[in-house]
């Protein structure tokens, strides 16, 4: 069996020749359109326009009949024209038939080249990069997060089988550890990567790459939380210990149960209750009573809020502090309800 590398090198190869070959071949049409339409000028006395329109019905083996050859001369162009037309044209045409399959196999292999800028970006395997993307189309639906396209980079072949990811993310495949992957999913214009690598050394080596590109804001997930302030110098904006989480979830599945199945849902936007961090200027000046009030008359329920540090449940009388954030729960209507 041929190996997938090899493919992806060969099918690059000929890319090249490919578009090369097509400029070659365009200006030999251009080029014997213009000898031709010089010739058809001279020898049935037309005006270059109506020439060089004649040039191109005929070599293109249209042929309408509105112009058509008197002299003698003229008719001997106008053979040749057609002859060379067919040439010219039938290898024209199979080079860009061919250079759109190749694209759609390109695409089927995850090695296009996406165009995008301000998108997110998804780099991992397994389950974490499916939540991920999904959790996110669903912030998006939700107007919780800008409606940006949505790029995933996976490893292989068999890992773009195993995860179902809806229709218009594109998916690419390679290795993250390679600047032409990262180029190819246009890191330098994304404006927020996600990382789930499943190996710690290898989410470092990656950061220090996204940020030598991009001043896109990187996520990153780690395993153990020794690993935790080297992501950090090596600039990721957050940091998520998914294991330690994991683990004090578990543990208190045992004893409280109830407060995993609340963890659960409020940090899914499809569970039926959210929480979110909102701006409400006017709300600037106000006590804690007043902004609870105001908040609780829309639907949300006001937790704290977020100024220099993170304020949950402060007192009634505490001033919300000029520029803070509210962090609010709110309920997550199922479609079709308000």
């Amino acid at each position: 069996m041929i190996p997938i590398s090899l493919v992806r090198r060969l099918l690059k190869i000929r890319v090249k020749l490919r578009k090369s070959r097509v400029i070659m071949l365009a200006g030999a049409v251009l080029g014997l359109a213009l000898v031709f339409s010089l010739l058809f000028m001279y020898f049935e006395e037309k005006d270059f326009v109506s020439a060089f329109y004649w040039a191109i019905i005929t070599m293109a083996t249209i042929g309408y009949g509105d112009i058509t050859p008197q002299t003698f001369g003229g008719r001997i162009v106008a053979m040749i024209a057609a002859v060379a037309g067919i040439s010219t044209f039938t290898a024209l045409v199979s080079i860009l038939a061919e250079y759109f399959i190749s694209s759609s196999l390109r695409r089927m292999m995850g090695m296009q080249k996406v165009k995008f800028k301000g998108h997110y970006v998804v780099i991992g395997r397994n389950g974490s990069v499916l939540s991920c993307v999904l959790e996110l189309k669903d912030a998006i639906n939700g107007g919780q997060a800008e409606n940006k396209p949505i790029v995933v980079i996976l490893p292989d072949e068999e890992e773009k089988k195993k995860l179902p990811m809806p229709g218009d993310v594109e998916v690419l495949i390679g290795d993250p550890t390679n600047i032409e992957t990262l180029k190819r999913a246009r890191v330098d214009r994304a404006s927020h990567v996600i990382l789930a690598l499943e190996d710690d050394s290898r989410s470092v080596f990656v950061t220090l790459m996204i940020k030598k590109l991009s001043k896109a804001k990187v996520f990153v997930e780690v395993l153990g939380h020794e690993s935790v302030d080297l992501i950090k110098q090596a600039g990721a904006d957050r940091v998520i210990t998914s294991r330690t989480l994991a683990g004090r979830l578990l543990a208190s599945a045992i004893f409280e149960p109830e407060v995993v199945d609340v963890i659960e849902d409020i940090t899914t936007s499809s569970g039926n209750y959210d929480i979110t961090i909102l701006e409400f200027p006017h709300l600037t000046g106000a006590s804690y009573r007043e902004a609870f009030e105001q908040m609780y008359s829309k639907g949300y329920f006001l937790l704290g809020y977020v100024s220099e540090e993170i304020r949950l449940m402060p007192p009634l009388n505490e001033i919300i502090p000029e520029g803070a954030k509210l962090i609010v729960m709110r309920q997550v209507y199922g479609q079709g309800d308000h």
